[in-house]
């Protein structure tokens, strides 16, 4: 507030204490083609605004004030109404004593549009300046007008109007941002800058005569005037040349930062990807700081990485501890469309997709499969994953289980090329027998069946049972059976006599090579002869003298040994 201003104030009665104070501005609620005195535009507005009605205006103003100071509730609420009727533009602010007066000092970075070279400059403040305040100051101190100037705080383009306070601005070592514009982005001539330092010198001037003209009054009162007289503006000079500071500019702000920065203090854009710290540069205290509480923040992310991993580890633990997974959330189950409340359903392992217990247990009931497959199904898509042992038997009954347990021997039997069960009426004995194996012990009935038989013949060997089964062939119905299916697969040449005995002997699978189970002859089964000589292994005097010369014994031998 000028001194003019502070004058009138005291001449009105409002006391210094106040804390909150009406200022009368008709340019600023008025349209640039209204004159003072009129009103134009807004119909709430369109009256005239005569000296009467001013001075009414005052009145109510300074009575408004004096009432909101003192708590009157009623009484600014009056005033206030009076204040409205004479439909009088007025602007509110807080009384400067409102605010803190201690001052402190403010880091500003300055830069301008021709240079990328930042300058930090200090200036002493109090939280109650405005924006418009310090543009002064810069142009008092430095000579940059108002109007060239952009200042950015805590990333937010600053106002005119706005307080430091606004900005959380109270105290030191907060920081500032300076943009210096060229006077052509501005539309701001010479001519202009001009005019206003002379408008300023005559106002300085005129207001120290109207001060000397008081003399008359007495020295005292000459004296305390003297004290409120307006400092005149300071010879301008140009700021000093600062050493061009080590950092790199950002390049969205072009604010200067220090080089161990990893990120920009003002606007958080990253360091220049190109950029190196100097290799003499030697950080001071508060980088210092900054990069052990850096370092101290790593270490802490770290750790908090560690513990929740470990966390993530036990529920893992926790949740494989259970043969089945519950639902932690409500869902709508696919199959059955029916609500399903948490923990009342089920997630399988091995997709995550969720149904309800009763839909999983029918699924599996009726799967006619070994493995069961999930259920889910939709318009683009068909879940192969399959159920878990422990999750199918969680979810059914003992009984269910053995059922499931028997369909699934029954499907790997049929599925296995040398399956053989047992020849035990209603024995669910079966195995899965290698080349080399001519009998089968049914762990089951306990009974031992002849693989090369196909039968149980207990108490006598491969012949002796050939020789009884065609002796009873002539008056037991089964026994006939058994000679036809031998003598068909002599036909069929899945069976032939051995070259010795004259046993029934046949291939079960793998290669050509078969040994009698009666004599213990080798056989060539291509060929369907011996195969070594009189003298045995190695004789390849006789049998069907594979390899000899290189040559096989047939075309189509797949390897007599």
């Amino acid at each position: 507030m000028s001194f003019r201003e502070r004058s009138a104030e005291s001449e009105a009665g409002a006391t210094s204490s106040s804390l909150l104070f009406f200022h009368f501005s008709f340019s600023a609620a008025l349209n640039d083609d209204r004159l003072v005195g009129f009103s134009s535009g807004d119909p709430a507005m369109a009256v005239p605004y005569d000296s009467g009605c001013v001075k009414k205006a005052e009145d109510a103003v300074r009575l408004l004030t004096e009432a909101v100071n003192t708590g009157d509730k009623a009484e600014a609420v009056r005033h206030l109404e009076a204040l409205l009727s004479l439909n009088v533009p007025v602007s509110v602010q807080l009384s400067p004593e409102a605010y803190s007066q201690e001052s402190f000092g403010l880091r500003v970075g300055v830069e301008d549009a021709l240079s990328d070279v930042n300058i930090p400059i200090t200036m002493l403040v109090n939280p109650g300046m405005t924006i418009a305040e310090l543009k002064e100051k810069i142009n008092h101190d430095y000579g940059f007008h108002p109007s060239l100037q952009c200042w950015v705080i805590g990333r937010r383009l600053a106002q005119d109007t706005d307080t430091l306070f606004s900005h959380s601005v109270t105290e030191d070592n907060n920081q500032a941002f300076l943009f210096i514009r060229s006077a052509q982005a501005a539309s701001f001539s010479h001519e202009q800058q001009k005019q206003e330092e002379k408008d300023r010198r005559i106002e300085g001037i005129i207001e120290n005569i109207e001060i000397f003209t008081l003399q008359a009054r007495g020295p005292e009162e000459l004296g305390a005037r003297r004290k409120q007289l307006p400092l005149l503006p300071k010879p301008r000079c140009p700021p000093p040349v600062q050493p061009k500071p080590v950092g790199w500019a950002c390049l969205q702000c072009t604010y200067m930062n220090k080089p161990t920065r990893p990120g920009c203090e003002m606007c958080s854009a990253d360091r220049p990807p190109n950029y190196k710290i100097p290799d003499l540069y030697q950080p001071d205290d508060e980088e210092i700081q900054r990069l052990q509480q850096e370092q101290l923040a790593s270490l802490q992310y770290e750790q908090s990485i560690i513990e929740e991993r470990e966390k993530n580890f036990n529920n893992l633990l926790e949740t494989d501890a259970h043969d089945l997974v519950s639902n932690t959330e409500e869902l709508d189950c696919t199959i059955c469309y029916c609500k399903v409340m948490p923990g009342e359903g089920a997630t399988l392992r091995e997709c995550l997709h969720s149904f309800c217990r009763e839909c999983l247990t029918q699924t599996i009931v009726n799967c006619t499969d070994a493995e069961v497959k999930c259920p889910y199904l939709d318009d683009a898509y068909s879940c192969a994953c399959t159920l878990q042992d422990r999750e199918i038997k969680t979810l059914l009954t003992q009984e269910e289980y053995q059922k499931f347990l028997e369909l699934r021997l029954s499907i790997a039997e049929s599925r296995s090329e040398n399956s053989y069960h047992c020849k035990t009426p209603d024995c669910a004995g079966w195995c899965i027998f290698e080349d080399d194996v001519n009998e089968f012990t049914c762990d089951i009935c306990n009974e031992t069946n002849c693989l090369l038989c196909k039968a149980i013949h207990k108490g006598m060997n491969c012949k002796e049972y050939q020789d009884d089964l065609r002796i009873r062939a002539e008056n037991d119905t089964a026994a006939r059976k058994t000679t036809e299916m031998l003598e068909m697969l002599l036909q069929n040449g899945e069976a032939m006599y051995c070259p010795k005995c004259k046993v029934i002997v046949q291939k079960k699978d793998g290669c050509d090579w078969i040994c009698c189970l009666m004599c213990k002859t080798e056989i060539c089964w291509v060929t369907k002869q011996a195969r070594w000589g009189p003298q045995g292994q190695g004789d390849t005097s006789g049998g069907c003298k594979c390899r000899v010369n290189g040559a096989l014994c047939h075309p189509k031998c797949q390897n007599c040994h």
